[in-house]
């Protein structure tokens, strides 16, 4: 006995329905209520670091050193965050010697900056003017240090 055709029409449909209630479908409302929510950041003190009493969340010590650090005869450090806008990531532009500037990617490391000039891994990192190498710059105590006696930069 053949079947009408409404019952043709009717079993594949519901055997398609029952087969996709039972897919893993997605959760669009956690996932809102998870976007909602701020993320938790743990706080981390670096007692070494320049201004490291800041209690701003997400704040490195090494963001504070944006800017301009002079050193002598027109040579200086210039700190920017980084154009991606990734934390912990700068633009460098330095003028390290009389005949040289140019301009290098830095990524912070605790409570430094790591960047590589000439093939060579260098740290920026916190210090007074004596460390700096320069007598112009003896007195000072808001200072970067590149290279312990031979490159530093203050404000």
């Amino acid at each position: 006995m053949e079947r009408p055709v409404p019952s043709r029409i009717f079993l594949p449909l519901m055997l398609g329905v029952l087969i996709s209630g039972c897919a893993k479908g997605v959760d669009q409302g956690s996932a809102a209520n998870n976007a909602a929510r701020a993320p938790d950041v743990e706080a981390i003190e670096e007692p070494d670091a320049v201004r490291a009493g800041s209690k701003e969340p997400g704040v490195l010590p090494t963001d504070d050193w944006v800017g301009r650090w002079t050193g002598p005869e027109g040579l200086f450090l210039d700190i920017q965050p980084s154009p991606n806008g990734r934390r912990g990531h700068y633009a460098i532009a330095n003028k390290d010697n009389l005949d040289r500037q140019a301009d290098y990617a830095g990524v912070a490391e605790g409570a430094a900056i790591r960047f590589t000039r000439d093939g060579r891994e260098l740290h920026i990192r916190p210090g007074k003017g004596a460390e700096t190498g320069f007598k112009y710059l003896a007195d000072r105590q808001d200072c970067l240090i590149v290279l312990p006696g031979r490159e530093g930069y203050c404000r």
